[in-house]
């Protein structure tokens, strides 16, 4: 797999690393499991950042906390080559908001070492120790268009059913 590139951040604040097409294939079909239809997911990626440590760490660019671009240098300084498990976990998590649905997610972990090393260096940047949200790559989902979010391993054991 080729270095991978900055890939910015996005317009919710999170930092995603794309996974290629070519490399692994988004799922086509929906899947049902213990009848519960799920959705697979238009484009695969794995979260690298998520929406409120993203805005946390612009908001200390902006405010000269830390420098512009440590995040990208941090980035850019570990090999992002991730090796699929072949396991899959279904997940499922309460709704985000008052009577909103029951949010269900289909996910792979990843073996993808530079996570932890990545976080360890944003943590380095807030004057913290962050926990290092579990690599993976959700194929498909139910209640939700974008998946669950995984910040930490509590957060996944704590939404793990089977």
């Amino acid at each position: 797999m080729p270095r991978a590139r900055w890939p910015g951040w996005t317009k919710q604040h999170a930092l995603l690393l794309p996974v290629p097409p070519e490399a692994w294939p988004p799922p086509e079909a929906p899947v049902t499991i213990d009848g519960i239809t799920l959705q697979p997911k238009r484009e695969l990626h794995v979260t690298l950042v998520g929406g409120r440590l993203g805005r946390e760490l612009q908001a200390a660019a902006d405010a000269g906390r830390i420098l512009p671009g440590a995040v990208r240098k941090a980035f850019e300084a570990h090999d992002w080559t991730w090796t699929a498990t072949g396991e899959r976990t279904l997940l499922r998590a309460p709704p985000r908001r008052r009577g909103g649905p029951v949010r269900h997610a289909l996910i792979e972990p990843l073996d993808l070492p530079a996570m932890a090393a990545f976080h360890a260096d944003l943590g380095a940047l807030l004057g913290r120790t962050l926990p290092v949200p579990p690599p993976h790559v959700t194929l498909y989902v139910a209640g939700t268009r974008q998946g669950i979010g995984l910040p930490d391993p509590g957060t996944l054991a704590a939404y793990r059913c089977r």
